[in-house]
Parts: structure tokens; C-alpha cells; sequence
């Protein structure tokens, strides 16, 4: 497919763009029930409780799943909702703050 001369001229002379990373190439890899309950139980990460209530205010509808991984060395909680239209919705937060960090 041939390129107009002056599409491939803006191409050229523009400064390129930068590389933003829209997800983290850190594997997510989840933990166990009992896993879970320790790392609740030794005060590493919030009340799973908690992470619900924060990952609802995110996106509203009723929580479906919840789940605590580890992605590198940190703990985050990964938490599946229903909205009432249908959709899912997908929150990753922080293990210990419930700080949001992505929402699907």
C-alpha cells in the first residue's frame, strides 16, 4: 500500500513517541486459601473484606471473586465484579494499602 509523499515526510520528521507500558510484565501468580489466611492472619495485607469494599467503590456491582496473588514481591489483591448491566469488571489493588491499581 503506497504511503502520499507528505504523510511519509510527517512521519519521518516527527520526534517519535514515547513507549508507555500499559501492563506490567510481571507475572501474577495467586495464592492458595491457606496462603492467604497467613499472610491476613500475620498482617501483610489487608482483610480480603476490605479489598471487596474498596474494589466495589472502583466499580460498583457485586463482588464475584477475590483473590490475593503476588506480582514480584508485592502482594495485590484481585477482585471480579458484576455490574448490573452484565459487564465484568476486573480490580487489581494493593495487598496492603488497597490502593487501585488497575481496573478492566
Amino acid at each position: 500500500m503506497p504511503v502520499e509523499p507528505i504523510l511519509a515526510f510527517a512521519l519521518l520528521a516527527s520526534p517519535p513517541m514515547p513507549i508507555v507500558r500499559v501492563d506490567d510484565a510481571t507475572p501474577i501468580s495467586c495464592l492458595s486459601s491457606d496462603e492467604m489466611r497467613d499472610a491476613v492472619s500475620d498482617g501483610r495485607v489487608m482483610n480480603p473484606a476490605e479489598a471487596s469494599r474498596h474494589a466495589r467503590h472502583a466499580a460498583p456491582g457485586e463482588v464475584v471473586r477475590i483473590r490475593l496473588c503476588r506480582q514480584g514481591e508485592e502482594f495485590v489483591y484481585v477482585v471480579t465484579t458484576l455490574k448490573r448491566d452484565g459487564r465484568v469488571a476486573r480490580v487489581t489493588l494493593e495487598g496492603q494499602s488497597g490502593k487501585i491499581s488497575t481496573i478492566r
